[in-house]
Formats: C-alpha cells, structure tokens, sequence
C-alpha cells in the first residue's frame, strides 16, 4: 500500500471514533438544520432553488466542523512523539499531509451527505412539496462547491496543525482565518460603506454556494479554491519538513523553507488575479434552477409579436449584474419558445461603452436601469429593488399599449396607512408596484367639499383608523353611484363604512374562530379561492391574513334586477367564512347599455399589503392586492407570477415548521452524536 493510502486509512480509523469529531458532527448537524429551517422560510415563495437553500445553510458551518476534524492531525502526533517515529521513515512530508488531509476530508464530506440524506428525507416526511421541483441530481453542484470549500477548510486546519503544539490552539487559528477573518473584514467593509451591502452584495463564501447550487458555475471560483488547497497543503508539507531540522543547526534550509512560503504566496495572489481576469462562466442546465415565468408573463411576451430590446445600464462590478444578466438570459429563452417574439440583450457597462452610456444618460436613463425598446417606443425600468419577473412584464406591458392616465386615489385622515410611507407599516412597496403597472398614486382628502375627481380610476380606503363623516361618505356613496369602484381594507368594524358596504351588498362580520393552518397562531393562512376574475389566478397558492374580520351577503345583494342587481362573491374564505369580498352592481346589464358597472372590493385585513407582511411572509398577497386593482378598474387581472410553477413552496404551517426543526435540529444530530459516542466508547475499550 502508498504511504498516501496508509495514512487516509489510519486517519479516517482514529478520527471516527473520537469525542470531539462527535461532538462537532453533532453541532454541525444541528446548526445547519435551523439555517436550513430559516432559510426554506424565507425563500418561500420566491425563486432560490431547494438546493441553493440547502447549500446556503451549509457553507458558513462547514469551517467549524473542519477546524474540529483536523485540529489534531499533527498536534496528536507532536504531542506523543510519533512524529519523530513518522519522520525516521523514508516517506516524503507530503505524503503524510495528503493522506491526512484525504482522511479529515473524507469524514467532512460524510457529515455532509449525512445532512443531505436526512434533510430529504424529513422533507419527504414532513414537506413533501417542496421537493416538487428538486430531484436528487440538482444536488450535484451544491455538493460539488461544498467539496471544494470544504478542501479547503481542511487544508487550512491540516496546515494549522502542523504550526501548534496543542490541537485547541489549532482548532482557534483555523476558525480565525476560515471564518473570522474573511466574514469580520466583509462586515468591516459593508458597515464602513455609505451604501452598506448594495456595494459589495452577498458575503463571497456564501454567494459562491448559492451560485454553484443554482447552476451558475464560475471557473475563477474553481480555480481559486484548487489553488488555495494546494497551496496550505503545500505549505503544510513545508511545516513538517521543518521538524526534521530541529536540532540540527540548518539554518539556511529554514531560511529558504521561509522563502519558498512567501513566493507560494505571491504565487497564489496571482493566480487568483488572473483567473478572476479570465473568469468564465457557465449557466449549468439543471431542473430546479431555471425561472419558471408565469402564465402572465408568457402571454405578455407572445403579445409583443417582433423584436423588443433590452439594454441592461450597469456596471459589471454591480452586485446585482450577474443575477440580472442571468434573468435576462433566462427571459431571451422564454420569449424564444413563444415563437411569437424575439428578445435581443445588450449589457453597457459606463466604465467601458462610453458612447452608448452618453447616449442612455441623454435619454435621461440612470445608471442601474434596464431599458425596453420595441420600435420608437422606450420603456425603463430601474433595478433600485432588483430585478423582478413582475415589473419586468409589467414594463414590457406598457410599452405596447397607449399610454393612459389611470389615477388610484388613497383617501386620508382617518389613519390609514399611507402608499408614501417606507416603514413597516407603510403601503409604498405595493404602490411601488402600481407605478410599474402603470398607475398613479394620489391622495384625497374626502372633508375638502369636492368630489371624487373624474380621472380617478378607484379609491383606496387602507386602514382607517377613524369613522368617516357623513359628509365624506355621502361623496364617496355619489361616487360609487356613478359606478365608481372601490377597494376597502379593514381590521377595525367602522360603522360609517360598515353601512356603505352594506348598501352596496356587502355585510361586514367580526373575526371568526381561528381553524385550519396559521404561520405566527395569530394569522389565518387562505387558500379557498373562488372562481373570480381576483382569485381564480391564484389557485393552488396562499394569502396570509392577519386577525381578518368577516364578510357576508347584506339585504342588497341579489335584491335588484338587470343593471341594478348586486351580486356578491366571496373571493377568499377560510373555513366556510370569507375573509374577502367582491360586490358588483349591473354585471348583467349587457353591452348593449352605456353603463359603468360600481364595484367594491373588501378585504378583513388592513395589514396584509404593507411593506412588513410583504417582505417577511411566502404568500401571494402581492398578487391578490394587484389582481383586486386589476378588476376594479376593468383590466386583466395579472395573475401570480410570484407564488407560481417553479417556485419554492413547503406548505408547511406552522406546526408543520416546529416539527420539522425539532427533528432536524434536535432529534436526528442527538441521535448522531450519541450514535459516534458510543463506538468511540466500544472502540476504547476493546483498545
């Protein structure tokens, strides 16, 4: 057998059965299952893949369990004198650190399959709807960036070893240098920066994962893991060369050991120079990474009918270059299987296209933007908040259709929560959104003794806090007779509103009993949707309410005929109840009737599009506020490109998420550790 051989099976044999490497499994185990845990809440309802998340809770733990694997794999020998045994052998340093490396590399990448075989499974168990679009194969890049970082790790602790006496010394240097160092300096600079995070994106070790796992693979990234590796193994050879000149006065072999170190160095920094240079990256085709654009984005492609545009204004050291250059390529593909629609991408970076970015600032675009053209007609889109499927259809939408001055009024006063407001508890995310789609927001102030402007496309009531006057309900009921349309959102029964919903079919109940699933016990998660022009698009999807209020059918509803009749919906219901409501007078007039058919739209809970909800909760609450807008004001509903095909959904409650961490990160790594305990206990007594 090769010395190598010899020393990976010795180092696999010792490690396996220590306390610490249990210890360590077992933490490592269970840390990465709350960042698992974490991270699928998160992502709910968004397009990071399964394997991404997967990768993501693994990377930042992996240089602790290596720091503990390979802690001792020279110190032990040091410290009980084995090493001058070893040393007297005619077997090359480098043999021994590659065999002990293969060894603490081999049990590292065990613990890791380990986590990915137990995740799948309570998966499989607990969730099974979110392995609908992973399969076993879309594991094959995570794995293979946790390979190379964990060669890594696993070189730097090996090389730690071999420079300290005492293992826990070891063990500390590795972890300052795996992990504090690079994510302390990475912190140092996002707080020192004016703009935070937005200059230098995702911390680098965990991007990498996230990348690699997702199926963009970058060779700098490959070729600067390699080399590193090779590197602290080299220099890990070097160390325990030096023992064998203990004692014997060879200065200069030292002094040039120190030299050929400090040229390995310079070494390493260019060739991670130069493969950043050269950097080329490959979009690895893989099921679970591609965007699955929604029916409402495909329908807006294949209505283009020609060739549209799209000039991507950033530079290429922007953060958010590489996952808007991804989407774009990804919605070139898309408009190509509709046959109906050609997209042509061009990237301008200002540092290098100065024509063309002279050209585009003169058009008055931003930098960061991305620009739709399609014949004469130009369309912008600013990447403030990211590129998203939603805006970008929404924009391309605009540029195909007249431009029209839809206003959406918020009435004021009465504490409602305002579309301007950036807070928590503020409405400009969604208004945000309404700007893409090609309205406008305006206030209104209903006490002014003037009515509802003509150029008003509805009335928005988000939240009163406060009953309205009569005065104020008397020119919103004029409104609403000239078929006006109306979008009322309440957590408080208010008794002014309250009657007018009444008269116009819609009864307003109180909170009802709480059953089914909830995310926080206070919500109601609501996925009965009607066959309605609002919900019908979001079948198979969810909203999250908070406390909601009830509706019901009042006196008014289906008491008319003809253009007067008043029809009720209940759009959205959880247990038999409707949480949300749709009324509509003169439906079935006909077409042959000049008449504006009034419609309102009620919903139980205020809270359910604010800028909190929207960014801490997997839902499709954006899509039924947007879809609620749509039908007020008489256009296509936009259906749900957030929560739809390909994209990440658990369908886990809220006791379903309590079991799920408890088994993960309680359950299976105690059965782990205590499994290794005990045959580190079997094995030191047969010793």
């Amino acid at each position: 057998m090769s010395p190598v051989r010899v020393t990976f099976v010795r180092t696999v044999d010792r490690l396996r059965f220590q306390f610490s490497t249990a210890f360590a499994t077992g933490v490592f185990l269970a840390v990465s299952a709350v960042l698992f845990a974490f991270g699928l809440e998160r992502a709910e309802g968004g397009r990071l893949t399964l394997p991404a998340i997967w990768a993501a809770a693994v990377s930042p733990v992996l240089p602790a369990l290596a720091a503990f694997l390979a802690m001792d794999v020279w110190s032990d020998e040091r410290q009980t004198g084995r090493i001058d045994m070893l040393l007297t052998a005619a077997v090359r340093e480098r043999d021994y650190v590659l065999g002990k490396f293969l060894g603490s590399w081999a049990l590292l990448m065990g613990a890791v399959a380990l986590f990915l075989v137990t995740s799948l499974v309570l998966l499989w168990r607990l969730a099974p709807a979110a392995l609908a679009n992973a399969t076993l194969g879309d594991f094959v890049s995570a794995a293979l960036i946790l390979a190379l970082q964990g060669a890594l790790w696993c070189a730097v602790s090996v090389a730690a070893s071999a420079a300290f006496f005492h293992a826990a010394a070891a063990a500390v240097a590795s972890i300052m240098v795996t992990v504090v160092l690079p994510r302390g300096l990475w912190a140092a600079m996002t707080a020192w920066s004016d703009v935070g995070r937005t200059a230098f994106g995702e911390m680098p070790l965990d991007a990498h994962a996230v990348d690699f796992a997702s199926g963009l693979v970058s060779s700098g990234v490959l070729v600067s893991y390699l080399v590193l590796t090779a590197a602290f193994l080299f220099l890990s050879g070097k160390a325990v060369a030096c023992y064998r000149m203990v004692g014997r006065g060879a200065r200069s072999l030292r002094a040039s050991t120190a030299f050929v170190a400090f040229l390995t160095v310079v070494f390493v920094a260019m060739a991670m120079l130069l493969a950043f240079r050269l950097d080329v990256k490959l979009d690895m085709p893989m099921a679970g990474s591609s965007t699955a654009f929604s029916p409402r984005t495909r329908n807006v492609l294949a209505e283009v009918g020609g060739d549209l545009g799209v000039t991507c204004f950033m530079r290429r050291s922007d953060p958010r270059f590489r996952p808007t250059g991804r989407f774009l390529r990804q919605l070139t593909q898309e408009a190509a299987s509709t046959g109906a629609s050609r997209v042509s991408v061009r990237f301008v970076d200002p540092l290098w296209d100065l024509g063309m970015a002279e050209r585009l600032v003169r058009r008055g675009v931003e930098e960061g933007s991305l620009v739709f053209e399609r014949g004469r007609r130009l369309a912008v889109l600013s990447l403030r908040d990211g590129c998203s499927e939603r805006a970008c259809a929404s924009t391309i939408r605009r540029l195909m259709t007249p431009p029209t001055r839809r206003n959406v009024y918020w009435t004021t006063g009465h504490g409602e929560s305002s579309f301007d407001v950036y807070g928590a508890f503020g409405m400009s995310d969604i208004a945000r959104n309404l700007a893409q789609e090609g309205y406008r927001n305006k206030p209104i102030d209903l006490s002014a003794d003037k009515p509802v402007p003509a150029d008003c496309a509805l009335v928005v009531v988000s939240g009163a806090r406060h009953d309205f006057s009569r005065a104020e309900l008397g020119r919103l009921e004029a409104y609403l007779h000239s078929g006006g349309r109306l979008l009322v959102l309440l957590s408080v029964p208010l008794e002014g509103l309250s009657s007018v919903l009444a008269s116009w079919g819609v009864r307003l109940g109180d909170a009802p009993r709480k059953a089914g699933k909830t995310l926080t016990g206070t919500d109601v998660v609501v996925s009965d949707f009607a066959e309605h022009e609002i919900s019908a698009p979001l079948k198979g999807d969810r909203i999250v309410l908070e406390n909601p209020l009830s509706f019901s059918p009042s006196a008014a509803a289906e008491s008319g005929a003809g253009a007067d009749r008043i029809t009720f919906t209940p759009v959205a219901s959880s247990g038999g109840v409707a949480l949300a409501a749709a009324a509509e007078r003169g439906a079935g007039a006909g077409s042959d009737l000049a008449v504006r058919p009034t419609r309102i739209v009620a919903v139980g809970d205020a809270s359910f599009a604010m800028n909190g909800p929207l960014a801490a909760r997997a839902n499709a609450n954006r899509d039924f506020f947007l879809n609620c807008i749509a039908f007020l004001s008489g256009t296509d509903a936009s259906g749900s490109s957030g929560t739809g095909e390909g994209v990440l959904t658990s369908k886990m409650d809220r006791v379903a998420r309590r079991r799920h961490l408890l088994w993960s990160a309680a359950i299976v790594p105690s059965a782990a550790a205590l499994l290794l305990v005990m045959l580190a206990m079997v094995r030191r007594r047969r010793s």
